[in-house]
């Protein structure tokens, strides 16, 4: 699993109410048999299925999966006789139709160890044709006791008659509020820098964690120096141009877009952003431009154009902007 394993019970804070249905559910015997968790990537829905899949094979009875049981040490050492995973194959993009009829097979078959069988199937919109037609024979005619998972960042490559079967849970980004405090604890980092990774990330705060965890958010500090640095001394350009220049260009241009952002956004909401010189005040139409003038160069940095003549052209227009 990308952002789990089937040891750890536990799920991210914004799946609460995520996890509250699927117990819910579960406790009130009223579980669909086949569940499709969908939502963009990095936010934690393989860790959700992890936790269901423990908690639906553990033999305890207990708030989640004890990871004690005999059931749930099997599991753990990947050697459940009642659990089956479906994904594609090494050196394959797609899951194929004689993987998803040895899993059906396989879940016909009477339990072993668990009450029921569990078959998970990541990413779901990897299976081609033949293997989701496949699978909706099952899904049509449900084996009584197998709960199947799905798992998928983009379900409108799945055929409707698949998902039509499964019971939906939209696993969407949570707000920022929401993960912030999660990202400041896990990484030990400042609010700044975990909202700086949470924006690098496009809103993902698994990929955000990543970053926080990572050298490279300190090219984002090296990237925030260096424009206050202009702000207070615009003839400093080609002192900062010649620091920067020696990033990875994609990065670099990304970073430079967020900075210009948070400045767009603090000065929208009437505050001054933290990094900036004291008493200094910068007009919002450039700052615009500016922003999306990054990230065009972004685009531009993995072409033949000159990379020091876009960066210096770019801090020089960042150094002329102050009122």
């Amino acid at each position: 699993m990308s952002d789990a394993n089937l040891n750890n019970t536990d799920v991210y804070p914004w799946l609460s109410a995520h996890w509250s249905f699927f117990i819910q559910r579960l406790e009130s015997d009223k579980l669909a048999h086949a569940l499709m968790l969908e939502g963009p990537q990095g936010v934690g829905k393989t860790t959700l299925a992890s936790a269901m899949i423990a908690k639906l094979l553990c033999r305890e009875d207990l708030p989640q999966a004890c990871g004690q049981c005999r059931s749930c040490s099997l599991l753990a050492g990947a050697a459940h006789p009642d659990y089956f995973e479906l994904q594609p194959e090494e050196g394959s993009e797609f899951i194929k139709v004689d993987q998803v009829r040895a899993m059906i097979a396989k879940l016909d078959l009477t339990t072993s160890i668990s009450e029921r069988k569990v078959a998970y199937i990541h990413p779901a919109e990897r299976m081609n044709a033949a293997a989701a037609n496949a699978l909706l024979k099952s899904l049509e005619e449900p084996a009584g006791d197998a709960v199947l998972i799905l798992v998928s960042d983009n379900p409108s490559r799945l055929p409707v008659t698949i998902r039509s079967r499964c019971q939906a849970i939209s696993v969407k980004q949570p707000a920022t509020r929401d993960v912030l405090g999660w990202l400041e604890q896990g990484s030990g980092k400042t609010p700044e820098l975990a909202e700086a990774a949470l924006l690098a990330a496009g809103g993902s705060p698994l990929r955000a964690l990543q970053y926080l965890e990572s050298p490279e958010l300190d090219a984002y500090a090296q990237v925030r120096s260096g424009l206050a640095t202009l702000l207070e001394r615009p003839g400093a350009v080609s002192m900062v141009n010649s620091q920067l220049i020696e990033l990875e260009p994609i990065d670099l241009w990304r970073w430079l877009s967020i900075c210009t952002g948070e400045v767009i956004k603090s000065s929208m909401a009437g505050q001054a952003s933290s990094w900036l010189p004291a008493n200094v005040k910068l007009a919002d139409k450039p700052l615009f431009e500016l922003q999306r003038k990054a990230d065009i160069n972004r685009q531009l940095a993995a072409t033949p154009v000159r990379g020091d003549l876009l960066l210096q052209d770019w801090l020089i227009r960042w150094a002329e902007q102050v009122i």
